[in-house]
């Protein structure tokens, strides 16, 4: 279960990270695009038996990274996932590279999903937040486009009044989306890491 897992470790991190006022951030403040128009449905949808494939794995990180969690995606309660009809289903990888010291080590999380819609802008940014609900409340940067896939985007966010911070780049090829996103309780998250691994997981979808 995605959130359960993923939000845990966030509020450890949270919870021993220093107080250090208001966090700084790049890129423009984010707000959500207006829904993209209906979109045609594919010819043929992604089998969710398929996206254990598309998972990265130990291997694809620098060493040092963990495996965390692994398996089927479970949207939170407050999610729209769960109202939402495109939405099929997903998986989900969680990684770190110091597990037993979360305030210094680096999480990352991978979530594959299908959606009857192909992936636009527009779409990724309403998929960003009904996975992650909470980062309503948080600080929240638009990056540039990081040019991957059909479609993708890419996010700064910060825990305020904390040094909690990372970031995000989802990206859609056909009716597969996905969501990468790395977090650390020093400030130290690596963009340049999770660009590289997003693309390797682009190199995964068929």
């Amino acid at each position: 279960m995605k959130s359960a897992w993923f939000f845990l470790l966030a509020v450890a991190l949270a919870g021993v990270v220093m107080i250090s006022g208001c966090t700084s951030q790049t890129g423009a403040p984010f707000t959500p695009t207006a829904s993209a128009s209906t979109m045609a449905t594919p010819v043929e949808m992604t089998s969710l038996e398929t996206l254990s494939g598309m998972a990265l794995e130990v291997s694809d990180f620098p060493p040092g990274f963990e495996l965390l969690f692994e398996g089927e995606t479970m949207p939170p309660e407050e999610s729209t996932l769960l109202s939402d009809p495109s939405y099929q289903g997903g998986y989900s990888v969680t990684v770190s590279n110091e597990s037993s010291d979360l305030a210094t080590g680096e999480l990352i999380e991978q979530v594959i999903l299908v959606y009857t819609q192909p992936a636009t802008r527009e779409r990724l940014d309403e998929v960003f937040l009904a996975n992650y609900p909470e980062f309503s409340d948080w600080s929240l940067s638009q990056l540039k486009d990081p040019g991957i896939g059909d479609a993708s985007v890419a996010y700064r966010f910060a825990y305020p009044n904390t040094t909690l911070s990372g970031y995000s780049i989802g990206f859609g090829k056909g009716d597969v989306y996905e969501i990468l996103l790395t977090m650390a309780g020093d400030d130290t998250a690596d963009y340049d890491l999770l660009e590289a691994i997003a693309r390797k997981a682009a190199s995964k979808v068929t």
